[in-house]
């Protein structure tokens, strides 16, 4: 009889332990998981949200700490199945900008948990976008300190904005070379990010998207400050280079003062994100310092 209790105290004690140790993890990421992270606005929520130890790989766009190495997997858009497979993840977490389907298509097929997550390019988006991260990895404590800290930037950034009179026109031209200039419009990351650092931006009224816009279409808009990503200006040569490229700049307060200013490229990729927010904040103290 004793035995037969002493039996039953041993499987109940395992029970209650087994159950106490699901409770303890069960808002812990398994560490089985291997998560490629494909686009710079997602990796950047998974290191914010402390699940840099479930990453085996980044895509081009991404950036990582100083000191942290990760295989990449090339750009987001332009993905390979049979490379991704070789690094055996679990899960793909990506921005509908993630491509092109046939490799996703093949990357389901294989097993993998392929997850889109949006590319809104207002603070609202970003909200919904660290809650989709974080929901997939199990990190929704975390995610509510992250929406604090995105909350009080956005915050001091409205704080700062100067009355609407005194606001600068700002441009943002995507610049190939040999192909017309892309002018960012509504529904951009560019016009947010001008948006938060209190600028205006005179094309939002005309189009949408990233859109080509003739040289003569620019000088009519007359902006005081012309955005243009950090690659393209350094490809290009710096603003003397740009102005000499489309000569007719040169009519606005822009290209009179060479008020060119860069961004980082990093804070377009994926909707409004840390580093956009990061970015309208360097912005700001430029236009108004």
């Amino acid at each position: 009889m004793k035995n037969t209790r002493a039996t039953i105290h041993a499987v109940v004690t395992a029970a209650i332990s087994l159950l106490a140790s699901s409770q303890l993890f069960a808002n812990e990421t398994p560490s089985s998981e291997r998560v490629v992270s494909a686009g710079s606005a997602v990796t950047e929520l998974l290191l914010e949200l402390d699940a840099k130890d479930s990453l085996v790989a980044i895509d081009v766009t991404s950036q990582l700490p100083k000191g942290m190495e990760l295989p990449k997997v090339g750009y987001h858009r332009r993905l390979s199945a049979e490379g991704l497979l070789a690094l055996r993840p679990t899960k793909v977490i990506g921005s509908d900008e993630m491509g092109p389907k046939t490799a996703l298509n093949q990357l389901k097929a294989a097993g993998v948990d392929v997850e889109i997550v949006n590319t809104d390019a207002n603070v609202e988006g970003l909200y919904q976008r660290i809650d989709q991260i974080a929901n997939l990895m199990n990190r929704q404590a975390k995610a509510e300190d992250l929406k604090q800290d995105v909350k009080a930037q956005v915050q001091a950034l409205n704080a700062n904005q100067p009355a609407q009179a005194q606001k600068k026109k700002v441009l943002f031209l995507l610049i190939h070379e040999g192909r017309p200039a892309n002018v960012a419009g509504s529904e951009t990351t560019p016009d947010a990010i001008i948006q938060l650092a209190g600028g205006l931006n005179p094309a939002a009224d005309q189009l949408s998207s990233y859109k080509p816009l003739s040289t003569e279409a620019m000088v009519e808009m007359q902006p005081d400050v012309i955005l243009v990503s950090g690659r393209s200006y350094e490809t290009l040569g710096g603003a003397d280079a740009i102005l000499k490229a489309m000569p007719l700049l040169a009519a606005t307060p822009a290209g009179m003062n060479k008020n060119i200013i860069t961004i980082d490229g990093h804070a377009l990729v994926g909707g409004l994100g840390l580093k956009s927010l990061a970015e309208a904040e360097r912005l700001n103290a430029l236009l108004y310092p």
